[in-house]
């Protein structure tokens, strides 16, 4: 998709848009003082669920997709064809702009022969499913590169490499020399601690993996008394070898950061003329616009592979001063997240936190598991309703933070009670208002449920246009080779898009 076209796509999204930001700002905690249904509902939607029960048969029919002989299709139309307009502004609808996988390694040249391993390596099996599928990716991109490079060699840098799972796997699995650099340098620290007894157990691994791919059932492990043998001096000479290809470092990654520096220091065999390829997953807020700028900056970035994540966590050019919970990473950020492109900054485009904290949210998966809404958002604004009752002052501005352990309203409430009881003395509440709000309200919570769900309509639109403003960023600087690709699955791993872009020859 040439520049233009994303232009007109993110003209097009922002016309549907504005009539809505206010909807994707709003606070769910202020869903019933601030009358949210009433306001940012339309008039059409609103007609046809008269009662709690056509609230729940829209529910079912609407968002579950009930498939019962009985549904008439003409029920709910309205917010059938509410969904279906926001859904086309959805990345996966558009074939322009989404590059699938198999035509990206058409394009790119890339070998996809090898057949890839499931390793289970102490990690979940989302993390997993991720980890297994970038390093795969990263290695055929890698591979590629070395071609049109005259087999120079390609040193890998993760951004933001945390535990270190993908540089681990890049490392021994793929052979690759990789760089791991994060901000925590005791998380570097761990990284190479986890990677160390990855080593030890590494090739048992591959041998059940490769047993399951053939359908052959490994035998189960051995005592753990059996798995500490002493490795031989050509398994010790194996180790050290793989254990050189990985390293860490601490940094705070910023668009001017010596990368090759940064290498030789590691890897004393990095020249000044080695190709990086720069890699991220789930790069939090402004650190997967940061490695976009980075590729750009820095000469020797050749390649990049970011699947960025947090968006609530990007810090805007153009919206109101918010609040960022680690002061620290704040003060040190030299650029802004968003926008990017010289075309939304030109509209200086404001989304808001609100709007980019529901672009983090998986309509997906809340589709196909039929999740409900959690409870505790209906409490939190039934005490919002609470607190408007004895401190009017404090609406909106109370922080309550997570609450585990409760069964109903009341136990919400006394935990809430106990949490605020240090700071302000004054909020607690009698046993029979709260039960009294309880049962005015009650009719709220299917509303509310409903709501969530129209609201969380929009959160792959907003995705989108934070993501094709990356796209667009790299399209303006000229890099034609540049994609956008769905690269998980999206109920796994919601936050599955990536962003590719190698140089030309001659950059």
């Amino acid at each position: 998709m040439s520049a233009n076209q994303i232009r007109a796509l993110l003209e097009d999204i922002l016309l549907f848009m504005q009539p809505h930001w206010e909807f994707v700002n709003c606070h769910m905690v202020s869903y019933i003082t601030e009358k949210h249904w009433q306001h940012y509902v339309p008039k059409e939607l609103k007609c046809e669920v008269s009662d709690v029960e056509s609230v729940q048969r829209c529910i079912e029919e609407v968002f579950w997709k009930s498939t019962q002989p009985a549904v008439d299709e003409c029920n709910f139309s309205c917010f059938k064809r509410f969904v279906a307009n926001c859904e086309k502004y959805y990345l996966e609808r558009s074939s322009d702009v989404l590059t699938p996988m198999l035509e990206l390694h058409k394009t790119l040249g890339l070998n996809d022969a090898q057949q890839n391993l499931s390793i289970k390596e102490f990690m979940s099996e989302k993390k997993r499913h991720e980890v297994e599928i970038t390093a795969k990716l990263v290695d055929r991109l890698v591979h590629s590169l070395s071609e049109n490079k005259n087999d120079r060699k390609v040193y890998i840098v993760d951004a933001g490499d945390g535990k270190g799972y993908l540089s681990s796997r890049l490392a021994l699995q793929y052979g690759h020399r990789v760089l791991g650099i994060d901000f925590q340098e005791l998380n570097t620290e761990n990284a190479l601690e986890r990677n160390r007894k990855l080593q030890r157990v590494w090739n048992g691994l591959v041998k059940r993996a490769e047993l399951q791919q053939q359908g052959i059932a490994p035998k189960r492990r051995g005592k753990k008394a059996e798995l500490r043998k002493e490795p031989s001096s050509l398994q010790e000479a194996e180790n050290h070898n793989k254990e050189a290809l990985y390293k860490t470092t601490a940094a705070f990654i910023t668009p001017d950061i010596n990368i090759t520096e940064l290498l030789q220091k590691q890897f004393p065999d990095a020249t000044e003329t080695a190709n990086i390829c720069l890699t991220g997953l789930h790069t939090c807020g402004n650190l997967a616009t940061t490695c976009l700028r980075l590729f750009h900056e820095q000469k020797q970035c050749k390649l990049i592979c970011n699947i960025g994540c947090c968006y609530h966590l990007l810090q805007e050019s153009f919206a109101q001063p918010e609040y960022f919970e680690n002061e620290t990473i704040s003060a040190l950020q030299t650029t802004n997240g968003f926008p990017m492109s010289k075309f939304l900054r030109d509209k200086q485009l404001a989304m808001g936190r609100n709007a980019r904290m529901l672009a983090t949210q998986s309509f997906e998966r809340v589709t196909s598991e039929r999740s409900s809404m959690n409870i505790s958002l209906f409490y939190r604004a039934l005490l919002e309703v609470l607190i408007s009752e004895r401190a009017q002052e404090m609406k909106q501005k109370l922080q309550v933070g997570k609450i585990r352990k409760f069964e109903n309203f009341n136990e919400y409430v006394a935990l809430c009670s106990k949490k605020f009881a240090t700071q302000h003395n004054d909020l607690h509440w009698p046993t029979e208002l709260v039960d009294q709000i309880q049962s005015q309200y009650a009719a709220d919570a299917h509303y509310m449920h409903l709501y969530y769900l129209l609201r969380m309509c929009f959160a792959q639109v907003l995705e989108s246009l934070i993501l094709l403003d990356r796209l667009l960023y790299l399209k303006e600087l000229g890099y034609e080779r540049s994609y956008l690709v769905s690269v998980f699955d999206a109920v796994i791993s919601p936050r599955r898009f990536g962003i590719i872009a190698l140089k030309d020859e001659d950059s």
